[in-house]
């Protein structure tokens, strides 16, 4: 009995294997490492384990004190209880939209502080854009703030609260990118809503390096399913992010670890800033209830540790 127990167990981890190996858009050197990389038997295990929690638990106070107790201090925080220009440029430096994705643009008037809280809204609300000797109009405003003004660091452990936008074509993002250059990027979450919203409660975590449009760029990402609860109630997301690997939290929780390749680890080696944006995923606008008016990315807290 006991034999045939652990041949179900491992024909049900070989599937997964298999299943997620399909989803990867690795570059020929790092598939021979990925299953030790990403599909490590400590991911699995640390997966199950959070899946057993019906609801989130915060656990801030005990990360807090674990991060004192290996030398880490604080190298950057916000509580958002007003918009601070000096820490955080509005929108991302180089314009108002990404030139071949035309559906949404950064606007001024969707982020804003209240109740202590930053608000990043999404709405519909057209404006028209001057591109070379044409005009576009973009349909939806959403908010998108940068730290590049004031702030970029080089590993560490990064940190926010806060409550997802609900309903569907939702794509808020917690993430960390190049100072200088794109890749490298660390993706603390994407949640997607797709057709109904439901998706939103699916973390996906990924890590991007190499040469952007170049064979040799890749990425690592796999998603997390948790509670229903993620645009109804306030969580915390955060990553530690090492020379050596980068481990995913949630509500204090381990539920990620990926150890860095060589090549992951050239690209990695430097500074990042911090970008939280809400946004929509042009695939499923037209899932939208023709109604719809706007939603919001709302975040209570930011915090950044580093090592010394």
């Amino acid at each position: 009995m006991k034999f045939e127990i652990k041949s179900i167990i491992f024909i049900l981890f070989f599937g997964l294997v298999v299943s997620t190996l399909k989803g990867q858009n690795i570059d020929p050197i790092i598939k021979g490492k990925f299953f030790r990389q990403n599909l490590a038997i400590r991911n699995f295990f640390i997966s199950k384990s959070f899946n057993i929690y019906t609801c989130f638990n915060e656990n801030q106070n005990y990360l807090f004190d674990k991060l004192m107790k290996q030398g880490y201090v604080n190298t950057f925080f916000d509580d958002f209880n007003y918009f601070d220009t000096k820490k955080w440029r509005i929108g991302q430096p180089w314009g108002s939209f990404i030139p071949n994705i035309t559906h949404q643009y950064y606007g001024q008037n969707t982020v804003y502080t209240a109740n202590g809280c930053l608000y990043l809204i999404g709405k519909h609300e057209p404006k028209a854009f001057k591109v070379a000797d044409s005009v576009i109009n973009i349909p939806y405003n959403v908010g998108l703030i940068n730290s590049d003004i004031s702030f970029k660091q080089k590993f560490g452990f990064f940190e926010i609260r806060c409550k997802m936008p609900n309903g569907a074509a939702t794509w808020p993002a917690f993430w960390l990118t190049g100072a200088t250059r794109w890749p490298p990027e660390i993706d603390i979450f994407e949640n997607y809503g797709l057709k109904n919203g439901k998706k939103i409660h699916t973390q996906s975590t990924t890590v991007h390096w190499g040469k952007d449009n170049h064979s040799s760029r890749g990425f690592w990402s796999v998603g997390k399913k948790y509670a229903k609860s993620n645009d109804t109630l306030f969580h915390t997301y955060a990553c530690e992010w090492t020379p050596d690997n980068i481990k995913f939290f949630t509500d204090g929780k381990l539920i990620r670890w990926i150890k860095l390749s060589k090549k992951m680890k050239y690209w990695l080696n430097e500074e990042m800033v911090i970008i939280i944006n809400n946004g929509f995923h042009d695939k499923y606008l037209s899932y939208l209830p023709s109604n719809f008016e706007n939603n919001a990315l709302i975040v209570d807290w930011i915090r950044v540790y580093k090592k010394y």
